[in-house]
């Protein structure tokens, strides 16, 4: 007589099956974990944007500021008082060409 047992085989399909959910589960739950992070950075991005334009802004207004407090002042009178005279034909210290020369710089003192 044959006996028929339709769990003997079962047994390690189902615990595929519910290895398979518990992953299913778990990744859903990552999912969701992973969105609301996502939507977080993405406030936070913008608040902090929001906060360089207003940093932005506030400088914009003390450079203003600087600008009207200084403009006043004449820079050629600053440089009369320590001593400093204009220039009018500078010559600039120019580096050699040529290959046979040396191309290293040179101290001006030194020329």
């Amino acid at each position: 007589m044959t006996y028929i047992q339709p769990n003997r085989n079962n047994n390690l399909l189902n615990r595929i099956i519910a290895g398979l959910a518990l992953c299913s589960v778990l990744g859903v739950f990552w999912l969701i974990a992973l969105y609301n992070n996502t939507v977080d950075l993405n406030h936070g991005i913008a608040t902090l944007k929001a906060k360089l334009d207003s940093v932005g802004a506030d400088n914009t207004s003390l450079n203003n500021q600087v600008i009207a407090a200084l403009g006043s002042i004449q820079s050629g009178g600053l440089a009369a008082q320590d001593g400093l005279v204009q220039d009018n034909h500078p010559q600039y210290y120019q580096q050699p060409i040529a290959t046979n020369q040396s191309s290293e710089w040179h101290i001006a003192s030194e020329q």
